[in-house]
């Protein structure tokens, strides 16, 4: 790795590479799709400060020095959506930005949710809103759900159901 040229908590910028080339290294992340036992995903109403908007998201967060990531995403959900789960099914690793970006997001599928609350971390209020999975389509199509990595997860998602229930994804 090449020259730093900017570093605190959440990131660090660098050159790398040959041509050299500014990459973004970001601390490794969980993502959740939790999904209810009548079939709803639980999205996140978060703000966004990049965009200056709430948006619809998924739990998720950095994984803390001694966390596993299924511990993290598990403290996540607790954190932002007031549940935890049951049962996690681990649906892959997602690379955004793979050129310039150096994180992973490691994502699970979130079932058997129960009530439960850990304060949250942020300095915002974060609201749930349940969609039925089937709806997910349209939440994208209307722009309501624009991250690359939540459609991605939701994806990862519904691919696993069908192949491991022969559900209709």
């Amino acid at each position: 790795m090449g020259q730093t040229f900017y570093q605190d908590r959440w990131y660090r910028i660098y050159e790398s590479g040959s041509p050299p080339t500014t990459v973004i290294q970001m601390a490794d992340a969980v993502m959740a799709v939790p999904l209810t036992a009548d079939g709803s995903i639980l999205f996140t109403v978060e703000y966004s400060p990049a965009f200056d908007e709430s948006v619809l998201i998924l739990p998720s967060g950095g994984i803390e020095a001694g966390e596993t990531p299924a511990q993290t995403i598990n403290r996540e959900l607790q954190e932002e959506a007031g549940y935890k789960a049951g049962r996690l099914d681990l649906l892959g690793v997602l690379c955004p930005f793979i050129k310039y970006l150096n994180q992973r997001i490691t994502v699970y599928l979130a079932r058997d949710l129960q009530p439960s609350r850990l304060p949250a971390d942020e300095s915002f209020e974060i609201g749930v809103e349940a969609v039925p999975l089937a709806s997910v389509d349209a939440l994208i199509t209307a722009g309501r759900v624009r991250d690359c990595i939540v459609i991605a997860s939701v994806y990862l998602a519904r691919t696993f159901l069908a192949q491991t229930h022969g559900a209709k994804a």
